[in-house]
């Protein structure tokens, strides 16, 4: 056999060697077809389970937002407009409110096909979606709840300021009318005291409901000093006068008696004297006439 003989191959080779391709590029088509395929799977599989982590976080989530919207409606029931400074503050609560009722309720991980790996991911951005929407929603009823307890205590400020305001006017009129009708001065020095200390507070933007109702209780105590002193004064004045009257009663009444008595002993001694007589010895004169003879 020549050498070129020797390269030429058998018809019987050729064949041979032709299927071992073919099947060597089947064995790699399923190889790569087989690989992708569990790629897949097991990207799936990562991708329902982080949606799974979500759907959790979205259901505490909806809880803390059911829990704030129970809260904002107790708040909202339990405060009138007479309540706060300004009466908007409860119309955003509500609105709030409005708006978080429609981000309650969370998706559940099975209404999702796990192996669907474009739908979980759709999912997952819902979900995320809706977490933040929730989310939003808290801190929108948080605020609107924090301006209206801020406008509650504004209106309590106000209503408090008020109340130690009229105090002081009412105290100061005390003070001007009562000189000279206490029987203790120094009880209008403790008001006079009283009413510069609230009147400090009262301009002191700073102060809360209990330094203004503290200083409000401290006037009406000083107040009720002055006018239990007042009364003092009055009741030991009229005891004094009644006192006084009494004695000059009983000056009257006693030189009185003593003019009756006088008077009475002088009568009955005039009626003494007019009722005595008295013997006087006849004169000469009456003696001869009596005893001279009639012719």
């Amino acid at each position: 056999m020549t050498e070129e003989e020797k390269k030429v191959p058998a018809a019987g080779e050729k064949g041979s060697r032709k299927r071992t391709v073919v099947i060597a590029a089947a064995i790699a088509a399923i190889v790569v077809l087989g690989g992708a395929g569990g790629g897949y799977a097991y990207a799936a599989n990562e991708a329902y389970e982080s949606y799974g982590s979500q759907v959790e976080s979205a259901k505490a989530i909806d809880a803390k937002l059911v829990k704030k919207i129970e809260d904002a409606q107790s708040l909202a029931k339990a405060t009138k407009d007479t309540d706060v400074l300004d009466k908007t503050v409860l119309d955003s609560l509500n609105a709030s409110v409005k708006s978080g009722e429609a981000q309650k309720g969370s998706p559940k991980a099975e209404d999702v096909n796990r192996w669907m790996l474009w739908d979980v991911s759709k999912a997952k951005t819902t979900v995320a979606d809706d977490i933040s929407a929730a989310t939003k929603a808290i801190s929108s009823i948080d605020a609107a709840m924090g301006k209206v307890d801020a406008s509650k205590t504004a209106k309590q400020v106000k209503d408090a300021k008020d109340a130690l305001n009229k105090t002081i006017t009412d105290a100061e009129t005390l003070y001007k009318d009562s000189e000279g009708k206490v029987q203790d001065d120094k009880t209008r020095e403790s008001l006079k005291a009283a009413i510069d200390t609230a009147k400090k507070t009262s301009e002191n933007a700073k102060a809360d409901v209990k330094a203004l109702n503290a200083q409000r209780d401290a006037v009406s105590n000083a107040v009720k000093s002055v006018n239990d002193s007042k009364t003092a004064k009055e009741q030991a004045d009229a005891e004094a006068k009644a006192k006084a009257e009494a004695e000059e009663a009983a000056r009257q009444a006693a030189q009185q008696a003593t003019q009756a008595q006088t008077q009475s002993y002088s009568n009955t001694s005039s009626r003494a004297n007019s009722g005595t007589s008295t013997y006087s010895a006849p004169t000469q004169q009456a003696q001869t006439q009596q005893s001279a003879p009639q012719q």
